[in-house]
């Protein structure tokens, strides 16, 4: 009977160890996670012993230095509503720290979470700017077929051998042709030769980016 009797305070015993053991255990794996007031370098360990287990965690170890490092290196999606120099440009969904978010682009309306919503929006705003991208290279194209089809006279005051008393300036050529089209050109558009002599010339302009017009000006005796 007291055979019986020692061996069931035996089993109890083990099993307090067990639990205690079970106890140490997470309290070590959960001191091992949580970062030390000297930015996780501070040395501390914790063993648990018992009749056959022995497990020892350290606040040191790689595991949670690299917990560490990545939890610094942690970066938020943000679509730019603007040009931001050095940073990207604008519809553009970029990367950065939460602290330049939240103290910079965010409060400043330069960036904002990239919604469903607002990239519907942006897609819609890109659209409209093609469209009228496009609407403006085709009525430039539309002047050129028109100018290269004219002939603009200007009329000047020369000398007997043809020489010009006075110059051709870009405003007179822009004159005549908005008199004979009803277009006005930008005088700092216009590509002017040099011009002292009666003679004819051929002109450039550029109407848009992507597109070159080149027409006649007779330059001719007048006034």
């Amino acid at each position: 009977v007291y055979v019986r009797h020692i061996r069931r305070a035996m089993a109890a015993v083990a099993r307090a160890s067990l639990i205690v053991n079970g106890i140490l255990l997470f309290t070590g794996l959960y001191l091992a996670f949580v970062p030390g007031q000297n930015g996780g370098k501070l040395q501390s360990s914790l063993s648990v012993r018992g009749p056959s287990t022995h497990f020892s965690v350290s606040r040191s170890t790689p595991v949670c230095r690299n917990m560490a490092v990545n939890s610094k290196r942690r970066k938020v999606d943000v679509l730019l509503k603007e040009e931001v120099v050095g940073t990207g440009k604008k519809g553009e969904i970029i990367s950065v720290k939460p602290g330049f978010y939240r103290n910079y682009l965010q409060p400043r309306g330069i960036g904002a979470q990239p919604t469903a919503e607002y990239l519907e929006e942006l897609q819609l705003e890109e659209e409209r700017r093609i469209a009228e991208e496009k609407a403006k290279k085709d009525a430039a194209l539309k002047m050129k077929n028109g100018l290269q089809i004219l002939s603009f006279t200007i009329r000047v005051k020369a000398k007997d051998d043809g020489t010009l008393y006075g110059s051709v300036r870009a405003q007179d050529v822009v004159d005549v042709v908005k008199e004979q089209t009803g277009n006005e050109l930008d005088p700092k558009s216009i590509d002017l030769p040099s011009i002292e002599r009666l003679d004819t010339y051929q002109v450039g302009v550029n109407l848009h980016p992507d597109v070159r017009a080149s027409f006649p000006v007779s330059i001719q005796r007048g006034k």
